[in-house]
């Protein structure tokens, strides 16, 4: 009986000590995968008035400003994009930092359930031969979180913008990114996203607009004094040709 109770319990220490290292080592690859643009859709969550209001857990101006950021991903990497919502009595009409910026190659599909990878939203995913998703909406811990988990059980690489996703409840809002992350995707900030994507400031189809991206909403993105501290005093510069 000593024997077996010992190996069981060599058996549970090595199972237990497996599993971290192993989710460890999957979320590693995943953050170390780099997006390609000719791989990515857009998913925008829900940024409608009647929903952005509630959240608490970042400045309105700030979140404002973040997802116009966001938005202008679509006119610069040009890529098929879903905007999920719709406008009623409840949820209001579309922000304008969305109707405004978010203009190709636009697909709307609607839904009854939280999550919006529904079926005719998987069928369209699969016909455009892309994997890779880059995702942000209103809320993280809620709609976004449960488009998120399906995108990720259907085996698409997901990339979600945190800052530009926000909720009414700061302990919610972590629990929603540790379990995507656990889940196997990888949560940055729209900058982080966008140098993740456009890659180099000297490339001529994005570098240029990655920049005006970034010299438009990067500072008003942070909180407090920003102090430009280049040679120059005129922030950042495209390298010269």
């Amino acid at each position: 009986m000593r024997p077996l109770i010992l190996t069981l319990s060599t058996a549970l220490m090595l199972a237990l000590a497996a599993g971290p290292s192993h989710a460890q080592s999957r979320d590693a690859v995943a953050a170390l995968a780099v997006p390609d643009v000719d791989d990515t859709v857009l998913i925008y969550v829900d940024y409608v008035t009647g929903l952005d209001n509630l959240i608490t857990t970042i400045p309105g101006p700030q979140f404002r400003n973040n997802i116009t950021a966001f938005a202008k991903f679509n006119p610069l990497f040009k890529v098929p994009t879903v905007v999920l919502g719709e406008e009623n009595d409840y949820y209001g009409t579309f922000l304008p930092e969305i109707t405004d910026n978010v203009t190709h190659d636009i697909h709307r599909f609607n839904r009854t359930g939280v999550s919006g990878y529904t079926p005719e939203v998987a069928a369209w995913l699969a016909g455009t031969g892309r994997k890779t998703i880059v995702i942000g909406g209103i809320s993280i811990d809620n709609c976004t979180l449960q488009t998120v988990l399906d995108l990720r059980r259907a085996g698409y690489s997901v990339y979600v913008i945190s800052d530009v996703s926000g909720s009414n409840s700061a302990l919610a809002e972590a629990d929603a990114l540790a379990t995507m992350r656990s889940a196997g995707a990888v949560t940055g900030g729209w900058l982080t996203i966008l140098t993740s994507l456009g890659k180099d400031f000297a490339n001529a189809q994005y570098g240029q607009g990655m920049m005006g991206i970034i010299q438009a909403h990067w500072p008003a993105s942070t909180t407090g004094v920003v102090n430009d501290t280049t040679p120059d005093g005129h922030g950042m510069q495209l390298p010269r040709n």
